[in-house]
C-alpha cells in the first residue's frame, strides 16, 4: 500500500515538475552567465568565446563572463564544466583537442565525453598552416617533401606540444607523403616561433589565426594549409589538397557546450540564440578577420563530427605510437 502511495505521489509531481522547468526556461536568462575557457586568455581559443559570447549575450539578453581556466591540455576546465550546477547558468567551451583527440591519448579522464556534456554549436573553426621562415630555401611542400625523403629524420617541424592536433597533423602528413621527419614539441608559440626564424627547427605547424601577423610581416613563409579551399586573407598560400595531398584537409574548430542535465527549454533557447549568432554578418566577419571560418554544425551533428573524426586521430596515434603517461 506504502509503495502504491508514493508511485502515485510521483506521479501526480510530474507535471508539476514539467511546470517548473518551463517556468525556469521562461525565466532564463534572470542573471549573468559564464562561459568557461580551459585555455589561457590571449589565445585562439579565448578570443573565439569572447567574440561569440559577446553575440550570444546580445541574443539572450544577458551578459556572459568568459573565465579562463586553463591547466592539464584543457582538462581542469572542462572538469569544472562537467561538474556545474546544469542550470544553463555555466556553459563551456568544447574543442577538438579535448573531444577528438584526448580519449586516444590519455589513459583516463576526469570526465566522460558522452555523458557528462551537452554539445551546443560550433562557435568557428580553423585550418593548420605548415609554415618555414622566409629564410629558408624551402619553397614549397614538394621541396619540403623532397628535402625529408633525402634526409629521413633530420628534417624539423614544432608545434605546441605532444598530442597536440598540430603534432598529429604532422604524423599523419609523414604517413600520407611517405617520408620521416623529427618532431620537435614546445609549450607554445612564444617558445618555437624563435626556433623555426633562427634555423634551428625547420618548419611548424601551428593554427592558422596563431600566425597571422607572421605571415602578413613577411616572417613566416607560409607554404600549405589544411582547409579545403585557400583561406580568404592568405589567398598565395595553396592547399595541402592542391599540392597533392587530398586527405590532408583538417580543422580545428572550438564549440559551446553546456553540463548534461540542463533543462531541454534552456537547451533549446541557447541553440536557437547560438543559431542567430552564427548567422549574424558581424559575427561573421569577426570570424573571418581572425582567420577562422564560421561554421553551421550544431548539437547531434557535432557530436557525428566529432566521433568521425576521432577514429581518424585514434589510428594516427597507434601508428605513431604516440604517448602520455598519464
Amino acid at each position: 500500500m506504502r509503495k502504491h502511495l508514493i508511485s502515485r505521489a510521483l506521479f501526480l509531481a510530474l507535471p508539476l515538475l514539467g511546470a517548473a522547468a518551463a517556468h525556469a526556461a521562461d525565466d532564463y536568462p534572470s542573471r549573468p552567465i559564464k562561459m568557461i575557457v580551459p585555455y589561457p586568455a590571449g589565445g585562439t581559443a579565448d578570443l573565439m568565446a569572447r567574440n561569440f559570447s559577446e553575440f550570444l549575450g546580445r541574443e539572450l539578453g544577458q551578459s556572459i563572463v568568459v573565465e579562463n581556466k586553463p591547466g592539464a591540455a584543457g582538462q581542469l576546465g572542462t572538469s569544472l564544466t562537467a561538474k556545474a550546477v546544469p542550470d544553463g547558468y555555466t556553459l563551456g567551451q568544447s574543442n577538438a583537442g579535448t573531444f577528438e583527440v584526448s580519449p586516444h591519448l590519455y589513459k583516463s579522464l576526469p570526465y566522460d565525453l558522452h555523458a557528462d556534456f551537452e554539445q551546443i554549436a560550433v562557435m568557428g573553426r580553423m585550418g593548420l598552416i605548415l609554415g618555414v621562415s622566409a629564410e629558408s630555401p624551402i619553397q614549397s611542400v614538394k621541396d619540403l617533401v623532397a628535402q625529408a625523403r633525402k634526409r629521413p629524420g633530420e628534417i624539423s617541424y614544432a608545434t605546441p606540444g605532444v598530442g597536440s592536433s598540430n603534432h598529429l597533423n604532422g604524423a599523419l602528413f609523414a604517413t600520407t607523403a611517405g617520408f620521416e621527419w623529427m618532431h620537435v614539441p614546445f609549450k607554445g608559440v612564444a617558445e618555437f616561433l624563435p626556433a623555426v626564424l633562427g634555423g634551428q627547427v625547420t618548419a611548424l605547424i601551428d593554427q592558422y589565426p596563431s600566425m597571422m601577423k607572421q605571415l602578413e610581416a613577411g616572417k613566416i613563409r607560409g607554404i600549405a594549409v589544411s582547409t579545403a579551399e585557400r583561406i580568404p586573407s592568405s589567398p598565395g598560400i595553396p592547399t595541402f589538397k592542391e599540392s597533392g595531398y587530398p586527405d590532408m584537409v583538417s580543422y580545428s574548430w572550438f564549440g559551446l557546450m553546456v553540463p548534461k542535465g540542463v533543462p531541454a527549454p534552456i537547451v533549446e533557447k541557447l541553440t536557437v540564440a547560438s543559431r542567430k549568432v552564427i548567422s549574424n554578418a558581424d559575427y561573421r566577419a569577426k570570424v573571418a578577420a581572425m582567420g577562422a571560418e564560421p561554421s553551421d554544425v550544431m548539437r547531434a551533428d557535432m557530436q557525428s563530427l566529432i566521433d568521425a573524426n576521432g577514429k581518424v586521430w585514434k589510428k594516427v596515434i597507434a601508428d605513431n605510437h604516440i604517448v602520455i603517461d598519464k
